[in-house]
């Protein structure tokens, strides 16, 4: 079978070369039922375009690159666990693109920043995703004054609007505090992230103001802070046990810290569900196999990923990055009645 080519596409639809030709490189005057149709028989065709003579006449990698943060601790059990899924998401909404995907590991932001530098200077990817904002975020920064496409995972506090899917942390945080309030909890701790990431503020102001709403004042000795992993649920747990007034109830932003809450919970002989209910706010599904299983906020990593790369083709286009932001609202799974205790946990 010979080798598709545009004259033999154009021959077959009944369009000019030309068209053909601006419907493949995806030029905007061409009608989306046209550009579906000349795309479609390409595709039936088998028709592969020239990518090496494409970026040399637009001066385009055609790469996007995305930076996955990694961690030095050897001892970091849970890393990669979620990324290999954002990725996947990404990779297919690309699908059907000319854009590829490179991933670039990094390791802290000095790391992102030599790593952002290196891409928009020598030209090795076209657009940029990266997750874990901060506030002030200086990668933000830097892209933004290079006019360099990128989305993030998570909003920012910057004052110049940016693409972005974000769930809605504050949101989780709150509706988890207030349903334990419901339940009849008053003493509620939260594990949480870092404060300089800001969906752990987010998380903390959802909490607090759920608290504040049934005119409580969050006690500061029943917020945890730490890298997102078991080891900082473990180590939150031994610090809540701690407390004179001990938390019935803790909330974790993900299942690495719920896992880590109910593995020292079981080393310690509190029972989870009779002594402290635990609820992850950030589910990745892998929760349900952890015993007992915990309550959970959950949004589908598969959507929100697969927005990542959807955004970033649209940011590629030029479409106004206020017009490609997105926030997801998490739902509630409930594993556990999650009501409140019969006794207070047992003490040393």
């Amino acid at each position: 079978m010979a080798r598709a080519t545009i004259k033999s596409i154009a021959k077959e639809t009944g369009y000019s070369v030309g068209t053909v030709s601006n419907a493949l490189r995806g030029v905007k005057s061409v009608k989306e039922e046209t550009r579906q149709k000349i795309q479609a028989t390409a595709a039936r065709l088998g028709y592969r375009v020239n990518l090496d003579g494409l970026k040399l006449r637009t001066n385009k990698s055609y790469r996007i690159a995305v930076l996955v943060s990694i961690s030095t601790d050897a001892g970091e059990e849970w890393e990669g666990v979620e990324f290999t899924r954002i990725l996947a998401g990404i990779s297919e909404a690309l699908q059907g693109s000319r854009y590829e995907m490179s991933v670039f590991n990094v390791v802290d932001i000095p790391d992102a920043m030599k790593t952002l530098t290196r891409i928009v200077q020598d030209g090795l990817a076209d657009g940029v995703i990266f997750s874990g904002t901060l506030h002030d975020d200086p990668r933000i920064a830097y892209l933004q004054e290079n006019t360099f496409p990128f989305v993030t995972m998570g909003m920012s506090d910057t004052e110049v609007p940016h693409a972005f899917v974000d769930i809605d942390s504050q949101a989780a945080a709150f509706d988890a505090t207030a349903r334990l309030l419901r339940l009849g909890h008053q003493r509620i701790a939260l594990v949480n992230p870092p404060n300089e990431l800001i969906y752990a503020t987010q998380r903390q102001s959802g909490y607090e103001q759920a608290l504040s709403d049934v005119g409580m004042t969050p006690d500061p000795a029943l917020i945890f802070n730490g890298p997102t992993t078991a080891r900082t649920g473990q180590r939150s747990f031994e610090a809540m046990m701690q407390v004179r007034d001990r938390p019935t109830a803790c909330i974790c932003a993900n299942e690495a810290m719920t896992l880590g809450v109910l593995s020292s919970a079981h080393k310690a002989g509190v029972q989870i569900g009779r002594d402290l209910v635990v609820i992850s706010t950030d589910d990745l599904q892998l929760s349900r196999y952890f015993v007992p299983a915990p309550s959970t906020y959950y949004v589908p990593i598969e959507e929100s990923s697969r927005l990542l790369g959807e955004f970033m083709l649209k940011a590629l286009d030029g479409v106004d990055p206020s017009k490609i932001q997105k926030k997801i609202r998490a739902t509630l799974i409930e594993r556990q009645p999650d009501t409140p205790v019969l006794q207070s946990a047992p003490r040393n």
